[in-house]
């Protein structure tokens, strides 16, 4: 019960619809900017050209080249207006077979179609509209096909709108593509010309160099050949007075060699004036293979120099010593005078290390270089101890300024024992050392702050009476320094910011349980990131965060034996990542917390085994070197080693005064030179590793 529709239009769909290549209706057809539209899977097929290392696809049917994307075929635009004709032309395929209207009649009774059912969507006869269709809307047949033409004609407005307006949007990206290719081209073309200039500079550059080398080897040339040419002239002259004795001695008559007696000694006078002049015990050569090439491309008009002469290399100086490593190496570059850096021949280089006061014998080292790191030197050694060491440095036989090198403290060594000890302390609690190495230590036992050089000599002391400064102390325990150089010292249920010369700043606490209420503060650790303070209230079971200005920021923990809760914490210690460390004292174990308290992970548990704690006190890191965590433990009197996730490393000490020996050790921390401070509380003393 269809109607037949207008051939003409079905004939154009189709037309519009058909691929110019498989000449079949379009499958996920593609416009090229050229505007041409075709099936994708025909592009794919077409063969493409290649210039420069780019692919072009020319259009079958105008011949225009197009750039292939690097994405491939699938980038080019979807033709959308094509989609759309489909779709029209799928409506309009539904009754593109039907038999002529003339003859179509209702196969319910016989009668001519001459009506459409809006409201079936269907054609019926005059019987159909009284009987099955009664009450519907319909319309005569014409009147219903003109007003789906005009609906038809109507969809295709806005088509035929977008069309236009994607034809317009492909002609611009044609024109845009056109211009940035064009400004690709002179952009290449400036780079291959600047390229070729800075070429011509740095062959410049390098004539210049190799004729200033060339001047320093003919110089050094001309000086030995002048050396050569008056060796051969003594030489020659030492050979002919002894060809003339020879000659004379050789003479048969014994009456001619004593007549000419008179004249031959008195040439053999002149000439013994002549040869007493050389001395050969003076004889030196006068110059040396002692230039390098200092490698530093400063400017394209200066890449290096030649450093030539004693004088020039004792200005030469040792530019950068890094870090030990844990394969006990360490790398070294020497700076000529222009900031430029050495190239020095292996076989000429020489290193050495020699411990600082100490009196032994200079550590044999291997230097090592690398073509990917020209002017760097690996040294390589085995220091049997940490601390101070003396570089020296030595380029052919020129000795360059000493260098300081401090080998940090390692735990993997098999003898681990201290640098030094610092006694008449008084039951040193706590300990921080400054970016210029001045040690502060808290003395519970006669409450006070002492003050001491890298040397462990005692600079001053406050907090107590006949002391500097105006502070009073009750019993200092936890200690900090802040970046802007300020003492945080965690007292009675308080806590003090004191300046580096004992003046009172600030003081914040009181006892209690709440924000900035404290029961036995005692460790105390400055994040790097943020600067927050993070202060262990050790009678509360927990840690409250304060904000730089000692303001309260937040607290977290509880008393209990779950994860994120404490039974009297010791200390605390933040890595570089801001993770934080809190000693878990009676729990037996070590935390691991997120700057905002939240619970990460812990490690240890009671015990004196390897990796076991028992009575852990004092926490730090080893911040600048290995990321190492060491924990104090007062009941198994020694230091355990951990790496951050918790994996044991080593452990030293045991329970007694010898110098390798601990009895109740407490706080401990590191200064920037790798070396390792203990407070050793009831030896009243502070151990240096």
């Amino acid at each position: 019960m269809a109607t037949k529709p207008s051939s003409g239009l079905r004939l154009k769909l189709e037309e519009r619809l058909t691929c110019p290549v498989c000449l079949d209706y379009y499958t996920n057809p593609k416009t090229l900017p050229c505007l041409h539209s075709f099936c994708q899977h025909c592009l794919e097929g077409l063969p493409l050209d290649k210039k420069n290392e780019t692919f072009y696809l020319s259009c079958p049917t105008c011949r225009h080249c197009t750039e292939l994307p690097e994405e491939g075929l699938a980038f080019f635009p979807v033709a959308f207006h094509l989609n759309d004709l489909k779709d029209m032309y799928s409506l309009t395929k539904k009754t593109a077979d039907l038999p002529n209207p003339q003859v179509l009649t209702c196969s319910d009774h016989g009668k001519p179609l001459e009506f459409f059912c809006e409201t079936c969507d269907a054609v019926i006869c005059s019987h159909c509209s009284v009987r099955n269709h009664k009450h519907h809307e319909y319309d005569l047949i014409t009147d219903s096909y003109t007003k789906h033409c005009q609906k038809l004609k109507e969809c295709l407005s806005p088509v035929e709108a977008k069309k236009e307006a994607l034809k317009k949007f492909l002609s611009a990206l044609g024109e845009r593509e056109g211009e940035i290719r064009e400004r690709g081209e002179k952009v290449i073309e400036e780079i291959q010309k600047m390229a070729e200039e800075m070429i011509n500079v740095l062959r410049q550059s390098e004539r210049k160099l190799t004729e200033q080398a060339k001047r320093v080897i003919d110089d050094k040339l001309k000086v030995l050949s002048d050396q050569m040419k008056s060796a051969e002239m003594s030489l020659t002259l030492l050979e002919d007075v002894e060809n003339d004795v020879e000659q004379s001695l050789q003479t048969d008559s014994l009456q001619q060699v004593l007549m000419s007696k008179r004249q031959m000694m008195e040439r053999m006078s002149r000439l013994n004036k002549v040869t007493a002049q050389i001395n050969v015990e003076e004889l030196h050569i006068k110059e040396k293979a002692d230039f390098v090439l200092s490698k530093g491309i400063i400017s394209l008009h200066h890449i290096g120099d030649i450093i030539s002469g004693t004088t020039a290399l004792q200005q030469c100086r040792v530019k950068e010593i890094n870090h030990f490593s844990e394969a006990v190496s360490f790398s070294l570059s020497i700076e000529a005078p222009d900031s430029t850096l050495l190239l020095v021949p292996l076989p000429s280089l020489r290193c050495s290390l020699v411990p600082v006061s100490k009196g032994d014998q200079p550590i044999h080292t291997i230097v090592t270089t690398t073509s990917t790191d020209p002017g760097v030197y690996r040294i390589q050694c085995n220091p049997s101890i940490h601390g101070a060491y003396t570089v020296k440095v030595q380029v052919y036989d020129i000795q360059l300024e000493d260098t300081l090198l401090t080998v940090p403290f390692d735990p993997y060594l098999d003898n681990i024992t201290p640098v030094h000890t610092i006694t008449e302390l008084t039951n040193p609690w706590g300990v921080a050392v400054s970016d210029d190495n001045q040690v502060i230590i808290t003395e519970c036992g006669v409450h006070c702050i002492t003050v001491l050089d890298r040397e462990g000599k005692k600079i001053k002391s406050f907090g107590g009476k006949g002391r500097s400064g105006n502070v009073k102390f009750s019993t200092p325990r936890g200690v900090a320094i802040t970046s802007d150089k300020f003492i945080l010292v965690s007292d009675h249920n308080r806590i003090h910011k004191i300046s580096m010369d004992g003046y009172h700043i600030a003081s914040v606490g009181e006892k209690g349980s709440g924000p900035l209420q404290f029961n036995t503060p005692s460790g105390i650790a400055i994040s790097p990131i943020t600067g927050q303070v993070y202060v262990v209230d050790n009678g509360n079971h927990r840690i409250q965060v304060l904000n730089p200005d000692l303001t309260f920021s937040h607290s977290f923990g509880s008393r209990g034996s779950a994860n994120g809760q404490f039974k009297s914490p010791g200390d605390i210690a933040i890595d570089s990542q801001g993770l934080v460390y809190v000693v878990d004292g009676w729990n037996h174990r070590i935390q691991k917390f997120s700057p905002d308290g939240k619970f990460v992970d812990q490690f240890g548990s009671r015990g004196s085994d390897p990796g076991q704690l028992n009575g852990p006190f004092g926490i730090t890191i080893d911040t600048a070197a290995t990321g190492l965590v060491y924990v104090s433990e007062w009941d198994n009197y020694r230091i355990s080693v951990f790496t951050s996730d918790g994996v044991f490393v080593s452990m030293f000490g045991s329970k007694g005064s010898n110098i390798d020996q601990f009895n109740v050790p407490y706080g401990l921390t590191f200064n920037k030179d790798g070396l390792l401070y203990v407070c050793d509380w009831n030896n009243c003393r502070l151990v240096v590793y």
